[in-house]
């Protein structure tokens, strides 16, 4: 029994990682509104809050990079395909570039008063904070948006990466066990086919069974029956044959 599932492609990695970085990144202004609401615990809470926007922000670089890989597939789809996956990779790697800017911006916020060994006072504390969630919530659209358009790809048009590298662009790979049913129906209508073609004096007879010759019957018509039966191909016998007597 297998316990681990097969790794995928780079490519077929992209779904399996796209979803981290919207909801890391999501959840971690909640924890900044937390800290300024309890101020004992608003040291934990935005070092918390640093540390998912952190994760969160490492893949989206994860995320883009398999993104690119999936897409030079998807683009193969078709023009309006085409459009939609450059709009969507246009999107991600704003949304990577806006949330690493983001991330800085708030570790200075964290670690400034620390390094300066001071203590900002509460107003200029929570102005600060709020501000930067004004920002935060500005770029917070972008990935709302980025992932808007990815399901677009994958739900309107579709279009899958690959989830292991015995797939083909697009494809799936069926158990063994449907594709020997599948087989074996396919071959037995085929013999059927074939059957019927010789039958109507077009095609050759399937392999191990003898061909039949156009026009004639398939099975020899059988011997009518004369109430006299046998008593009756006595007598017409017994006239037919020549008399040894001169």
């Amino acid at each position: 029994m297998q316990l681990l599932p097969p790794m995928p492609s780079w490519n077929g990695m992209h779904p399996l990682v796209v979803h981290f970085p919207i909801a890391l990144l999501l959840v971690a202004p909640l924890l900044v509104l937390a800290a300024l609401v309890w101020k004992s615990l608003s040291r934990g809470l935005l070092v918390a809050a640093l540390a998912l926007m952190v994760t969160g922000t490492a893949f989206t670089w994860v995320a883009v990079s398999t993104g690119e890989a999936a897409g030079e597939l998807a683009e193969r789809a078709g023009a309006r395909v085409e459009a939609v996956v450059e709009q969507h990779e246009e999107l991600a790697e704003t949304t990577r570039n806006v949330f690493t800017l983001l991330t800085l911006v708030f570790a200075t916020l964290v670690f400034a008063p620390s390094a300066m060994r001071r203590t900002l006072e509460r107003v200029p504390f929570t102005a600060a904070h709020a501000a930067f969630l004004v920002l935060y919530a500005g770029g917070a659209l972008f990935p709302v948006n980025t992932a808007h358009q990815g399901g677009r790809i994958v739900h309107e048009f579709g279009v899958r990466a690959e989830m292991t590298m015995a797939q083909s662009a697009g494809g799936m790979v069926m158990p063994a066990s449907f594709e020997a049913s599948e087989q074996g129906e396919r071959g037995e209508s085929e013999a059927e086919e074939a059957r019927e073609n010789v039958t109507r004096g077009t095609g050759s007879a399937p392999a191990g069974e003898a061909a039949i010759p156009a026009g004639s019957p398939a099975e020899p018509a059988a011997r009518p029956k004369s109430p006299g039966g046998e008593e009756s191909a006595r007598q017409a016998n017994h006239a037919t044959e020549p008399s040894g007597r001169p």
